[in-house]
């Protein structure tokens, strides 16, 4: 057999491994998972520590335990490349599944296996999980991202928006947003839905000039939804008359009402359907 072909027999060899491997894992057969990895076989995966052996059938069994029925667990963009007794496999993983408490988390990420031969057949012998984070300051795992984007991650970054931008969680942030364009306006800039198709990722609405940015809760990712308190969205304009008509005919609720203010504007603050707190300001006329 020539070395093309010997390659060739091998990644045939390797591919039928990780397909038998990823079918344990949808199915949650923990032994049949632990039994395509090495005994000294290396995990760095999504969840703690930095490092991890396979060679743990309980904590396997534990992790299975928490979802309800089989998982989904495809590749795409799967690329093996073999020499000699060594492979190594590159591939964009997507995990989901149905937890026990209704929630359904989805999420794509990196994988990297390095396989070795061995006189039991090809073996695992190291696993590497990984997903981006945000280099915004914020540290956050970049666990939506879909290689199905059309967004075009080497174009140039829009220029930085002024002032602090309020990042609003919200119960249905597809309501606030039709919501926000009756009662302030509202124009909608962007949008990304959750794997789901109904959650929002990220909604980017422009009121009275400024930004204002929506999303639903996800609890599967540590973001619950939490009542809104302790702030205030001031919107400063021109004519404090026709915003407070406005909000208040889309069905905001008036929890103090609108008049001249101890230093000189007007103001008065607007409860909204979702529980946030707006306040409206604007100058005082000559001939108010």
């Amino acid at each position: 057999m020539s070395g093309t072909e010997s390659r060739t027999a091998a990644v045939a060899e390797i591919k039928a491994v990780i397909e038998d491997w990823a079918e344990a894992i949808r199915r949650k057969d923990a032994s049949r998972v632990l039994a395509h990895g090495t005994e000294d076989s290396v995990i760095f995966s999504l969840a703690p520590p930095l490092k991890a052996s396979d060679s743990d059938p309980d904590g396997l069994e534990q992790w299975f335990s928490t979802w309800k029925g089989p998982l989904g667990f495809t590749f795409q963009d799967l690329d093996i490349s073999a020499s000699g007794n060594v492979a190594f496999v590159t591939a964009l993983a997507h995990l989901s599944g149905e937890k026990h408490d209704g929630q359904k988390p989805a999420l794509w990420y990196r994988l990297t296996l390095g396989l070795k031969r061995t006189d039991r057949g090809w073996k695992i012998a190291h696993q590497h999980e990984s997903v981006p984070f945000y280099m915004d300051g914020s540290l956050r795992a970049a666990v939506d991202l879909d290689p199905k984007s059309e967004v075009d991650w080497q174009a140039p970054s829009h220029p930085p928006m002024a002032g602090v931008v309020a990042y609003l969680n919200v119960q249905d942030a597809n309501a606030t947003a039709e919501f926000y364009r009756r009662a302030f306006g509202a124009k909608e800039e962007d949008r990304k839905y959750a794997e789901d198709g109904k959650r929002l990722i990220h909604c980017h609405l422009t009121i009275n000039g400024g930004a204002l940015m929506l999303n639903d809760p996800f609890p599967e990712f540590g973001y619950p939804w939490k009542p809104p308190e302790g702030f205030v969205l001031h919107l400063i304009v021109d004519d404090a008359d026709f915003w407070w008509k406005r909000a208040v005919e889309a069905g905001a609720q008036v929890t103090m009402p609108l008049e001249i203010a101890f230093w000189g504007d007007y103001y008065g603050q607007l409860r909204d359907p979702f529980g946030i707190t707006w306040g409206i300001v604007a100058p005082v006329k000559k001939n108010d």
